[in-house]
């Protein structure tokens, strides 16, 4: 039996075969290393007509589908009014108008849309939206600023944006979105 050759079923390595696969190894590890070094971000999706976009899964409180909204007068045309979660009264935004995308249809009605309960430190509000869609995982690297070509009032309301699955997603700022709603 030489180098190299086989015994008992097995390839015996010669010096030269164990080098290369020492450092097949190192490699594949430090790439691992790598992968794991990198800062991703829980992005949950959703659809505003026919454009995706999505929120950081830190600042989602909730998903909610059953509602009454109570109108409220002389607030902004983006709050389409309250609803009561577990005694909690939370407003709630339609992200079409406050974004300058027109009015959402179908808001508190039969065969309602869902809604999005976000907070930051101060405020919550729920956030109507078309449809939910998955929770993408996405590196921080990824992100790109948001495209120039973007309606000024919707570029506001636009971190940045990144894709999934070839799909050009806006990550929506939500920050800017809660601003009116604190200062209101």
């Amino acid at each position: 039996m030489s180098a190299g050759g086989f015994r008992d079923g097995y390839v015996i390595a010669t010096g030269m075969q164990e080098e290369v696969l020492q450092q097949r190894a190192e490699s594949l590890a430090l790439e691992q290393a790598e992968h794991n070094d990198e800062q991703r971000s829980g992005i949950l999706l959703f659809a505003l007509g026919d454009e995706w976009y999505g929120v950081r899964i830190a600042q989602v409180r909730e998903i909610y589908n059953e509602y009454v909204i109570t109108p409220v007068p002389c607030v902004p045309d983006y709050i389409n009014g309250v609803i009561n979660i577990r005694g909690e009264i939370v407003s709630v935004t339609d992200m079409r108008a406050m974004m300058g995308l027109g009015r959402t249809e179908g808001v508190g009605a039969e065969g309602q849309l869902p809604v999005i309960v976000v907070c930051d430190e101060t405020v919550c509000t729920a956030l109507v939206v078309d449809a939910i869609g998955d929770i993408a995982e996405v590196s921080v690297e990824a992100m790109e600023p948001p495209l120039a070509i973007l309606d000024r009032a919707q570029a506001d309301f636009v971190a940045g944006t990144f894709y999934v699955a070839g799909q050009l997603v806006a990550l929506v700022n939500l920050t800017r979105v809660l601003a009116p709603i604190v200062s209101g």
